[in-house]
């Protein structure tokens, strides 16, 4: 699949994205942070290198809230439909392909 954008309306969608038994990649930024115009473009290369996985960027502004969406950028990692881990941000500039490689070699191998 690689990586879509994508618009969640409600907690039917949520489920409906989850329900499914490729490992999930979730992440949530908004148009104000800068952090996430380094994170989106990352995720979505390293997302395009995974098809295997569903990956989706979910703008905080036109998605309901998530419990677990703090701040962003926030990455969920579902499989199975339950929440296997949560990433607030990548790290520091220079590690971050490292740990978003890391967690889709980890939930999603080739």
């Amino acid at each position: 699949m690689g990586y879509a954008n994508a618009t969640i309306a409600n907690a039917e969608d949520y489920q409906r994205v989850l329900s499914t038994p490729r490992p999930v990649f979730l992440l949530f930024v908004s148009s104000h942070c800068a952090a996430c115009s380094n994170a989106v473009p990352l995720f979505k290369r390293i997302a395009g290198e995974h098809p295997e996985a569903v990956s989706l960027v979910l703008d905080c502004a036109e998605t309901p809230k998530h419990p677990e969406v703090t701040g962003t950028p926030t990455l969920l990692v579902y499989l199975n439909g339950l929440m296997a881990e949560k990433a607030r941000g990548f790290g520091p500039e220079p590690e971050q392909a490292q740990f978003v490689e890391g967690l889709f070699k980890r939930y999603a191998p080739h």
